[in-house]
């Protein structure tokens, strides 16, 4: 699809924006697998430290496993890098969905799973005054063209970064995802920059958005693989192209550890 297209798609809607484009439902990956349709990151907000033990033991053995029974793979679990490790005990979640059939008739899905509901029985049977957690925030999110896969850039010890940069209009986001497009991907890997997810973000807060997350062995590598983006020359002229500036109004940055269960 061509520019001017892309762009007249993105300003019609913002519901319809980016779910127009070339349709992901069937695309293939580098490897010959099915790419993703649709990614979600969910965030379990829980209060105890006790919480996340059931959220933990319930995604471990009763939803992981049932979810790559029926295709959905692989599965990122992660925590808050924070050091107020005695308060914050929330738990995120990366699902990829082959299809978006598959997202919508999972509930379904899962209900006629027999093993699950079995596995599931702690978490499930949770009295109402003491759930294990408060609530379930869950973001749905569209892969970008030239990152259609969720990829596991490195194994040992990690740091992930989840960034989301905010637009002030879907014209504007729309513009970002085509900058990301149209080189920055290059740049990354040029840079050392390992992306784990790209995606446009379809509901959830904070739109019109994009959300993409990068590993890092740490902090020190971070800084380092940052610093080499900023000076990029090709980023330098990417940066001047005229119809890219002004696409990003905010960005929320969030660094997460991977469960030592977590498949990503």
């Amino acid at each position: 699809m061509n520019r001017r297209t892309f762009l007249q798609t993105a300003a019609a809607t913002a519901v319809t924006a980016g779910m127009t484009q070339s349709n992901p439902l069937h695309a293939a990956s580098k490897t010959g697998a099915k790419s993703p349709a649709l990614l979600e990151f969910r965030k379990w907000n829980i209060e105890t430290a006790e919480g996340r033990k059931i959220v933990d033991r319930h995604l471990e053995h009763a939803a992981i496993p049932a979810l790559n029974r029926h295709g959905i793979k692989p599965l990122g679990v992660f925590y808050p890098k924070t050091e107020d490790v005695e308060t914050d005990h929330s738990v995120y979640a990366l699902v990829p969905y082959p299809t978006f059939e598959d997202y919508y008739n999972i509930r379904r899905t899962l209900g006629a799973d027999g093993t699950f509901l079995n596995d599931a029985q702690e978490y499930l049977s949770t009295p109402q005054k003491n759930p294990a957690y408060t609530r379930i925030e869950s973001s749905l999110f569209r892969p970008f063209d030239d990152y259609l896969d969720v990829k596991i850039p490195r194994t040992g010890e990690r740091i992930f970064e989840l960034r989301v940069y905010e637009s002030h209009n879907e014209m504007k986001a729309a513009l970002k995802v085509e900058m990301f497009n149209s080189g920055e991907f290059d740049i990354f890997e040029r840079v050392g920059l390992d992306s784990v997810f790209c995606g446009e973000a379809l509901t959830g807060p904070g739109l019109p958005n994009l959300t993409y997350m990068v590993a890092y062995k740490d902090m020190e590598e971070r800084k380092a693989a940052w610093g080499r983006f900023g000076k990029d020359p090709g980023w330098q002229e990417l940066r001047q192209v005229e119809r890219y500036k002004g696409t990003v109004s905010k960005i929320h940055q969030t660094y997460l550890v991977p469960a030592s269960y977590s498949q990503i």
